[in-house]
């Protein structure tokens, strides 16, 4: 399949705003040439993210992410890259050309492979007395069956095999996971179970859990494997069913399991979700974030509840800002919020009133089996709580954390808000780069129309590779609508830093000609000091008393100092 030409795409970026497209989802004010405002990919209390509009990309300093509009909905969105153009095509109302890349198409294939095979799970359920008796006796009812869109994989091996080899879409059910292909042979890989599907926060299935019908079988959950739709990290289950209610409560309840999640909809807790058998990720709170700042974790009371919740509180850390409400709430007598909100919401609701904030869980956990009138103890504390303090964004919610172990301990401040990393210091970018190469970038940066007409000679000035990269690249990122610097944010690293660096700080040249100027006269340097290192090697060769060529005797009589 053809790829989307990419003077579509540059002409369509041209017809959009950047600054309209991501205001949409961050508050951005005026600053200078440009609009400033708080990242949403990462905590913070001070503005670091900065969106060109006339340059069309974004770029945050305090994390490095950075795009242009397309980026921006893919990542913050969860868009497909397909579904970013359609976006952006709506908004500029322009029509997209019927060319699809082969990834786009690709994926639209496997999602479609998952969606016949959700109707295949619930076809199979309507006619399985077992399984819905099973669900029932789990309080799971026909709206929760069909809010969730709930099935059944059949007990047979070759159930989903069939209906795939007969739709000739066998790879696309591979790649999904749906089918399994060994020594040759292909098998499904969910039978006898209750299938969950695990939607995308665009309402596509990406996924399956299954839950067994057989007591005898060891693996009692099992998911899809990691595709290139699905990666269980980043997911949560119930997201796209409870984002609107998220918005209406203003706070999200997370817990552990499907059947959790079914349960607490179920009983008008319909702001719940799951992660997906993995531990509690950055990436899940980061998008979590997007949609509310207020987070209740409800885990089981054992041991492997505490632990499951101290994961993710260490992982919170990083993202918290000053206006965020990170919550703990634990259920005993060995229930879990499945059992106990299908017993008794009442129960339930009181659980969730009487959760203890993330400051509160974390001091308490680290004080336990401690005597703080102790030396060792307290010094044990203090090491302890320190990096994970370090850890949170500087801010007020930091600061009155800090006067809480300082209260506490009576440590010194500076004790405690020593940074294990102090001695971690970023190098600057003139010591990685020389002077005249920074400012040779800097022009072409400001003027890069520059490059056809000194590109060539001026390249043999540079010594640095990756500024001698970036102007090769320069060459070709010129379009209908002007120069796409921001395709520099698409190189290494050490090139993005560079062009980040230069494109942020001030203008250099306030006019192309007094541009030109300065890299005529470095041509004119650079072909003096030539010459001059020329006439050094002539002058020694006739000091020699070497012969000279005719050429070498005319640079000795020519040669101006």
């Amino acid at each position: 399949m053809k790829s989307l030409d990419r003077a579509f795409i540059d002409d369509l970026l041209s017809r959009v705003d950047i600054v309209e497209i991501i205001g949409q989802s961050v508050q951005l004010k005026k600053h200078g040439s440009g609009h400033k405002g708080l990242c949403p990919f990462h905590a913070e209390n001070t503005p670091s993210f900065n969106v060109s509009s006339t340059k069309q990309f974004y770029h945050c300093f305090g994390c490095g992410a950075s795009g242009d509009a397309i980026k921006f909905l893919r990542e913050h969105d969860g868009l497909t890259f397909m579904e970013a153009i359609e976006k952006l095509a709506k908004i500029a109302n322009v029509e997209i050309p019927q060319l699809y890349n082969a990834q786009s198409n690709n994926y639209k294939n496997l999602i479609n492979v998952n969606n016949t095979a959700c109707e295949r799970f619930k076809k199979n359920l309507l006619k399985s007395t077992l399984a819905k008796e099973y669900l029932y006796k789990r309080g799971i009812n026909d709206e929760m069956i069909n809010l969730f869109n709930i099935g059944l994989a059949s007990n047979a091996w070759d159930d989903l095999t069939k209906l795939f080899t007969a739709k000739n879409q066998i790879k696309a059910a591979t790649d999904t996971g749906l089918i399994i292909n060994k020594n040759t042979k292909n098998y499904d890989r969910f039978r006898n179970r209750i299938m969950f599907p695990i939607k995308n926060t665009s309402g596509n299935i990406i996924a399956f859990g299954g839950r067994t019908l057989d007591t005898n079988e060891n693996a009692k959950y099992i998911n899809s494997p990691e595709s290139e739709i699905f990666h269980k990290s980043n997911e949560m289950y119930g997201l796209f069913e409870a984002k609107s209610a998220i918005s209406k409560k203003n706070h999200i309840i997370i817990v552990e399991g499907y059947t959790d999640v079914i349960a607490l909809h179920k009983n008008n807790f319909n702001n719940a979700v799951a992660t997906l058998g993995t531990a509690f990720t950055k990436n899940h709170i980061t998008k979590l974030l997007r949609y509310t700042k207020n987070i209740i974790f409800c885990f089981d009371g054992d041991d492997a509840g505490k632990k499951a919740a101290w994961k993710a509180l260490e992982n919170c850390l990083t993202e918290i800002r000053d206006d965020t409400n990170i919550y703990f709430t634990f259920i005993k007598d060995n229930m879990d919020p499945d059992d106990l909100c299908n017993t008794d919401p009442g129960k339930f609701k009181d659980i969730l009133e009487s959760k203890i904030s993330l400051s509160e869980f974390m001091l308490a956990k680290l004080q336990l089996g401690l005597n703080l009138n102790n030396v060792e103890d307290k010094t044990h504390f203090v090491n302890t709580i320190r990096p994970l303090i370090n850890s949170i964004p500087d801010g007020l919610y930091k600061g009155f954390l800090q006067d809480e172990v300082i209260k506490i301990t009576n440590v010194k401040k500076s004790l405690l808000t020593e940074n294990i990393q102090k001695n971690r210091t970023a190098k600057s970018l003139n010591n990685d780069v020389g002077i005249s190469d920074i400012l040779i970038c800097k022009i072409f940066i400001e003027y890069p129309s520059l490059i056809e007409k000194y590109g060539e000679k001026i390249i043999k000035l540079v010594s640095n590779e990756n500024i001698i990269q970036m102007l090769k690249l320069l060459k070709n990122m010129k379009s209908a609508s002007g120069y796409r610097l921001n395709s520099f944010l698409n190189e290494s690293e050490d090139i993005k830093n560079i062009f980040l660096k230069l494109d942020s700080s001030k203008k250099t040249y306030e006019s192309i000609k007094s541009a030109e100027l300065t890299l005529n006269d470095m041509l004119s340097n650079k072909q003096k000091s030539s010459d001059e290192n020329l006439y050094h090697i002539v002058l020694k060769k006739y000091t020699d008393n070497k012969m000279l060529t005719e050429e070498e005797k005319n640079i000795l009589k020519n040669f101006k100092k």
